[in-house]
């Protein structure tokens, strides 16, 4: 690190400082550094919103919505939740393809004290019903497919999103809110109090709940809007001052981003979703991901950034159509939940004049914070995740023992400690005392290395594949090959795959009857 990296870091985390930082010891008695001076709970955090209240926030289709206009309706939501006998504490479920009644969705239930359960929109029906019991969901927001199947939650009230059918399964989403107030009421909630939870695939085929507190999931924001800062600062001063000066009323220097990753996963709904309000950005929104589609967004809304897996950049660079389009605003290009080739960071560079791409690592279970590679940082390290994102979080590699490796590319499991790991996985605390020590540290599952602070990424303790960012477990498919009856043996495996980062192997031996 350069001393001006050091001075300014520094700077922004001095004791009076948005971003000052200090160490804190948790009813656990464990001590993280944490940012002080920071919003509590997410409530606080969506009051940032009402700095530019007519800006847009969402673009959907031919749906616009402004911040003020989507917090009103947070609100009416909250409010008919609270009607129905929802408290602090309860669970709520979504489970419906990216669109703004999500966003409404997932702002009401955390705003209220609620905890929001993001089930996978691309289950089957028994994957959502094993999500609904696991979770005890009082409430499930959803679109119709996703209804479809569930018919035999006859207690559990659910609430349909963009449907013109009428059933008596469930209440329509505008009806159930329209007579609300649109203010907020007031709420009394806690740092720790829980916010979300998360489904995560694991090794064993069966989904765990991630739970994280508001405190969890904040951490992880200010980390990487004081990284943002950091860069812009070491960067260009004066332009970062120059930015920092326009007002509400000055709307034309908005920024933009193509939101493209569903938000069941923390890098849509952390970094797509919730980083747009610290920003005050516009946030288009992509049901299904189109690169031809895409580009057209990119030239007609003038979008700036995109935070995706390393597949939908590599799309847009090859896409056929690429120079017809106006890409001039394109210069973001932030990509997580897979591996990135080395070769394709040069690539991205060239293809998109004045682009700046970049990698992250993150869990689910560490709200997406741990590593960060951005900048010249990338270009000359483009095989690396990146180093620990400061100044709150701590990476580490350790042997099989929960020994600390301090040697040099000595390669063993990447832990993390920091603030924004979960609290637990939900109604499991076998699973979680095997993930995390007497410390903090939460072991990641993957095997890695550290070389001058950068950390490597070289394999996956855990009998898992990651396609285009989705994990895949190779347990679960191996199961189902096995039900076949002509299956003697198979072994499924992942295997390098340009677009996609990595895509699925199967071997399989057919009985010699067969």
């Amino acid at each position: 690190m350069t001393e001006k990296y050091t001075e300014i870091l520094n700077s922004l985390t001095a004791p009076d400082q948005i971003f000052a930082a200090q160490e804190k010891q948790h009813d656990s008695g464990i001590t993280y550094r944490e940012f002080i001076n920071t919003p509590k709970t997410l409530t606080e955090f969506y009051e940032f919103g009402l700095l530019f209240p007519e800006w847009e926030f969402i673009v959907f289709n031919d749906e616009r919505y402004t911040y003020q206009e989507i917090i009103k309706k947070s609100a009416q939501t909250a409010n008919a939740l609270q009607a129905l006998g929802v408290k602090k504490g309860d669970r709520v479920a979504i489970c419906m393809a990216n669109n703004p009644e999500y966003i409404i969705s997932f702002m009401a239930i955390t705003s209220m004290g609620a905890v929001c359960v993001l089930l996978n929109s691309w289950w089957v029906p028994d994957e959502v019903t094993y999500g609904l019991e696991n979770s005890e969901s009082m409430v499930l927001i959803a679109d119709e497919k996703r209804l479809r199947g569930l018919e035999k939650f006859t207690t559990l009230k659910k609430i349909v999103v963009r449907s013109n059918n009428h059933s008596d399964d469930y209440e329509d989403f505008n009806s159930f809110i329209s007579s609300q107030s649109d203010e907020f009421k007031e709420q009394s909630l806690d740092t720790n109090d829980h916010a979300t939870i998360f489904y995560t695939s694991g090794s064993t085929g069966f989904p765990k709940g991630v739970l994280s507190s508001h405190r969890n999931i904040l951490a992880t924001l200010f980390s990487w809007a004081l990284v943002t800062t950091l860069k812009r600062e070491v960067d260009n001063a004066d332009a970062n001052q120059a930015k920092d000066s326009q007002t509400a009323s000055e709307p034309q220097n908005q920024s933009a981003i193509l939101h493209c990753v569903p938000l069941f996963h923390v890098t849509g709904s952390h970094s797509g979703f919730l980083m747009s309000i610290l920003a005050g950005r516009k946030m288009v929104m992509m049901p299904k991901w189109d690169p031809g589609l895409a580009l057209q967004l990119i030239q007609d809304e003038k979008i700036g950034a995109i935070t995706g897996v390393p597949t939908q950049t590599w799309d847009l660079l090859t896409h056929p159509d690429r120079d017809k389009y106006d890409l001039s605003t394109f210069k973001e290009l932030s990509g997580g939940g897979a591996p990135r080739p080395p070769e394709h960071v040069k690539k991205l560079k060239d293809g998109f004049k004045d682009s700046e791409p970049s990698i992250g690592y993150g869990l689910t279970e560490t709200n997406a914070a741990g590593t960060l590679n951005l900048g010249k940082d990338y270009l000359n390290h483009p095989g690396s995740c990146g180093r620990a994102i400061p100044p709150v979080t701590d990476v580490g590699i350790i042997d099989e023992n929960w020994n600390f490796l301090s040697e040099p590319k000595a390669v063993g499991e990447i832990v993390i400690k920091s603030p924004a790991n979960m609290v637990g996985y939900w109604k499991n605390e076998k699973a979680t005392k095997e993930v995390f020590n007497d410390n903090g540290w939460f072991k990641s599952g993957d095997l890695g290395y550290i070389d001058d602070g950068f950390v490597y990424i070289v394999d996956r303790v855990k009998d898992m594949v990651i396609r285009g960012g989705e994990n895949i477990s190779c347990i679960e498919v191996e199961t189902a090959i096995y039900s076949h009856a002509s299956v003697q043996e198979a072994a499924v495996f992942g295997i390098p795959e340009e677009r996609l980062g990595e895509t699925l192997c199967v071997a399989i031996c057919v009985k010699p009857s067969m």
